[in-house]
């Protein structure tokens, strides 16, 4: 993909551009195939699973920036689709590690 950080996992085709764009969005902060880097935690806890961490919870974040302000908006950085894709990707990886 580049000189982003790299996915790990690979991914069921369905989840590839998810994968993709969130790598080259997201990953910086929230590390290689969502789980945590130095910046921005991982999203394979319980705390993010749909129940306590809604997808709408997860477009606000990205268009407007997190609540604490720790996360800029990413809005100039990817479409709706995108991040449609970004949560399809997210959601897949928090059930590959059990947590949803």
């Amino acid at each position: 993909m580049g000189c982003g950080i790299e996915p790990k996992n690979s991914v069921p085709e369905k989840y590839r551009i998810g994968q993709i764009k969130f790598h080259q969005v997201c990953a910086q902060c929230h590390g290689a195939d969502a789980m945590g880097g130095g910046r921005a935690p991982t999203f394979l806890q319980e705390k993010f699973n749909p129940k306590n961490f809604s997808n709408g919870r997860i477009v606000r974040a990205i268009l407007n920036g997190s609540d604490s302000g720790s996360m800029p908006s990413q809005k100039n950085k990817v479409t709706d689709d995108e991040i449609k894709e970004i949560i399809k990707y997210i959601r897949h990886s928090q059930r590959e590690a059990g947590i949803t």
